[in-house]
């Protein structure tokens, strides 16, 4: 299932971890602090504990951290405006690659 991670944290070095854990989790970076992708049960779950003990741990006061399910519907309503436009395909999971 879809999940958008996303935190605000001030410290650079806390900032960096948790974007380099949740990259290597597969989700894609859709702004700064904000990711988004389908990912398994059990890598969720495994990712949350880790990024949960790195903001108890090492994170400042007022520092925090949200995982929310998304829903396909709510990927395909998404409204974007700048200049990045996201593959919602590969975002809501629903995108294959065959490798021969």
């Amino acid at each position: 299932m879809p999940h958008l991670i996303c935190y605000d944290i001030t410290q650079d070095s806390l900032r960096t971890r948790l974007a380099k854990k949740i990259s290597e989790s597969g989700l894609d970076r859709i702004n700064k602090s904000v990711y988004l992708g389908s990912i398994t049960d059990t890598a969720l779950n495994a990712l949350e504990k880790d990024l949960a003990k790195f903001v108890q741990e090492k994170g400042s006061p007022g520092d925090s951290l949200i995982i929310l399910p998304v829903y396909l519907e709510q990927i395909n309503q998404m409204r974007i405006y700048g200049s990045i436009e996201p593959d919602r395909d590969e975002l809501s999971g629903s995108k294959s690659t065959l490798i021969v």
